[in-house]
């Protein structure tokens, strides 16, 4: 009796089987498309923030979106004069140090404290003025937004009377969860050491 109820039950198995070749029941899973679907951010993910932002291109988007690659991170403000080109000009020596295939594990983002005057179109003005590739995208959000991610990324900073801001100048490794792994402050720091901690990471 048990032989023949075991019977049917593989007979049924395989009439499905062979009437779901689409979705088969009898074929291995089916891969992930990329590294974000087998991710799970982390408690200390920055990609945990949920709001969207907008890059230098007028597109909208989520932090989680960079989930996949490790990620360079700073902020800066595009009417700065003397602090922001120097941490830009230390990133872009940071870079100079990859081949091409391997500035493509890897990515650069530039948050901007002036959510007033660092429109996307101003910020679109400056990654062309400083010759920025297709691997950094710069980031305009609220005040909100960039306070908070301020407090994050252990940047703090104040807009001053005459538009300006003083603020931290840091640089942050985040992995490709969007943890912190790595960060250095001051101007003309950390650009070797920022390239070997970025190979540790992608």
């Amino acid at each position: 009796m048990k032989l023949f109820i075991i019977t049917i039950f593989v007979g049924t198995l395989l009439m499905a089987c062979q009437q779901k070749e689409s979705a088969s029941c009898c074929s291995m899973p089916t891969q992930p498309k990329n590294e974000k679907e087998v991710t799970k951010l982390p408690e200390t993910s920055l990609y945990q923030l949920d709001d969207a932002w907008q890059t230098q291109k007028g597109k909208e988007l989520k932090l989680e979106e960079f989930a996949g690659k490790p990620t360079v991170i700073t902020m800066i403000f595009t009417h700065c004069e003397y602090a922001c080109p120097m941490m830009v000009s230390d990133l872009k020596a940071v870079e100079s140090q990859f081949s091409a295939e391997e500035r493509n594990k890897f990515q650069f983002v530039l948050v901007s404290f002036d959510h007033i005057r660092d429109t996307p179109e101003r910020l679109a003005t400056y990654a062309a003025a400083q010759k920025l590739g297709e691997n950094w995208t710069l980031l305009h959000g609220s005040a909100d937004q960039i306070k908070e991610l301020g407090v994050l990324l252990n940047i703090s900073f104040e807009q001053l009377e005459n538009l300006q801001f003083a603020h931290v100048n840091r640089k942050i490794l985040l992995d490709k969860t969007g943890s912190i792994v790595y960060s250095i402050e001051g101007l003309e720091t950390g650009r070797e050491e920022m390239a070997v901690e970025v190979r540790k990471v992608w």
